[in-house]
């Protein structure tokens, strides 16, 4: 049976007024109790899901890192192709890890970076571990790799190299994406918005300026763009792409 555009618009409309309970996790509840997208659900008087108003959703966030920034809603957002429980945990880890954004802006930075070097947190050692251990085997600093050690990624940011091992320290998972991203003044550019910066930061020398892994920068910012929308911002004000 086929439907005209005016069923489609009759559709949409009882998808909007949803009632909170029903509402997808990327979607806001506006003041009315309904569910959708925009300034009219997720401004003044928003109370859940990736609100943007002043009166934003509560989210249950609790303390610790991530402040009141990054709720449930919108991490359910950004993380939506992990299953519940391994998502809970992982923002459990996030908000132990005293990391606390100063904006939505840096919020989305960093966890579009953190989705794409973690293929959405599925995984906290690089896929190709331990065969391409070799590949990192060389060193920018005055760490030298110990023998029969792999650098391979791992954590959240997919730390590789004994320089980047070695600044780590004990750290773990979360803690070597917190430590890489304050130990490289990631923030500054975060806040304003400036993805391209920091992907030049975490993985310029390949990915920028057509480098050989520009297609994999290309997946990065596709990232980016849809976690701005977790976080109800819409399209970058600046060009994301280094």
């Amino acid at each position: 049976m086929f439907q005209d555009d005016s069923d489609e618009q009759e559709i949409d409309t009882m998808r909007n007024m949803m009632t909170r309970d029903d509402c997808a996790s990327n979607l806001c509840k506006s003041k009315w109790g309904y569910c959708g997208t925009g300034p009219d659900y997720c401004g003044d008087g928003c109370s859940a899901g990736p609100c943007s108003g002043g009166n934003g959703g509560n989210g249950n966030n609790g303390g610790g890192g991530g402040g009141s920034i990054i709720t449930d809603q919108n991490f359910a957002c950004t993380f939506n192709t992990i299953d519940a429980g391994t998502r809970q945990s992982r923002l459990n880890g996030l908000r132990n890890s005293g990391w606390n954004p100063s904006n939505k802006d840096e919020a989305a930075v960093f966890l579009a970076h953190v989705f794409h070097e973690t293929d959405g947190l599925k995984t906290i050692r690089e896929y190709c571990a331990p065969g391409c251990g070799s590949h990192y085997a060389g060193s920018w600093c005055g760490v030298q790799g110990a023998p029969g050690k792999l650098y391979y990624g791992r954590g959240w940011f997919q730390l590789s190299w004994p320089c980047n091992y070695y600044g780590a320290g004990q750290a773990l998972a979360v803690k070597t994406a917190v430590w890489f991203y304050n130990a490289n003044n990631m923030a500054g550019p975060a806040k304003q918005g400036d993805f391209a910066a920091t992907t030049r930061i975490i993985n310029g020398a390949l990915e920028c300026n057509g480098g050989s892994g520009y297609n994999n920068q290309m997946t990065r910012v596709a990232t980016y763009r849809r976690i701005r929308y977790c976080f109800g911002m819409g399209e970058p004000n600046r060009n994301p792409v280094c």
